[in-house]
């Protein structure tokens, strides 16, 4: 399985750059408040996006 999402992480390496990005910028920086929604809201798009993509719960 993990084989697999890393990748699905390789076959997209812009998403990929975004998404870790987005992430570390949320985790270790404060940005006002209106961005910090925005990037939360683009990060759980992309979080989405990315389950769907690389079906990690199909059997």
């Amino acid at each position: 399985m993990f084989k697999k999402m890393l990748l699905g992480l390789i076959d997209q390496p812009l998403f990929t750059s975004l998404f870790v990005a987005d992430f570390a910028l949320l985790v270790f920086h404060r940005p006002p408040f209106v961005f910090s929604i925005v990037m939360v809201g683009a990060l759980v798009g992309m979080s989405m996006y990315l389950g769907q993509k690389l079906a990690i719960f199909d059997k």
